[in-house]
């Protein structure tokens, strides 16, 4: 679990926002079939784009 904590820490936030515009496109797909599913990277696709956000404006 740490070294996906690290992955995550250590991405740059281009590429954060890259991993949730890939899922929210996957979550596209699956929203019929697997409603709780769609809704778990729905969350998941916002907290990255949200974490890339500040992590971007911090950095400047």
């Amino acid at each position: 679990m740490s070294k996906v904590i690290a992955f995550f820490k250590n991405l740059t936030p281009i590429k954060m926002v890259l991993i949730s515009v890939l899922l929210g496109g996957i979550t596209v797909f699956i929203e019929k079939p697997f409603p709780n599913i769609f809704l778990a990277l729905r969350l998941i696709s916002f907290i990255l784009m949200m974490w890339a956000i500040i992590k971007y404006f911090n950095k400047k």
